[in-house]
């Protein structure tokens, strides 16, 4: 499946958003603890804006909703997304199987209590 690290796998063009969400859902059911997928390939916080690299806004739709979609995921303690990177606004940004669902509710406790500390202040 595309999107893999692997030695002998190029890694994906730079600005390529290298799946989409059927796809990461896809991989996320058949992957294993450990198991990781390389979902694009940029500077994703800036490349999603209408201001960015990527000016096809079909694209551009399909980056911000990967994005959404891997973040979910980690929220629920699915996946920990992580950075390579490459050069200066040249990463890659990885989506890391965790051992599954149990820490969800840990993460969600600790992201509630941040954020109540966060509107307390």
């Amino acid at each position: 499946m595309p999107g893999f690290l692997h030695p002998s796998i190029d890694p994906p063009a730079l600005l390529e958003v290298a799946l989409d969400e059927n796809d990461f859902v896809d991989w996320l059911v058949d992957a294993e603890a450990g198991d990781h997928v390389v979902y694009y390939r940029g500077h994703l916080a800036f490349d999603r804006c209408e201001s960015g690299r990527i000016g096809d806004a079909k694209e551009r739709q399909r980056l911000v909703s990967i994005a959404r979609r891997v973040m979910a995921a980690a929220d629920q303690g699915l996946v920990r997304p992580v950075q390579k990177r490459l050069g200066p606004h040249d990463a890659l940004y990885i989506a890391v199987r965790s051992s599954g669902a149990l820490q969800a509710s840990a993460m969600a406790a600790r992201r509630s209590i941040a954020t109540r500390l966060a509107v307390a202040a």
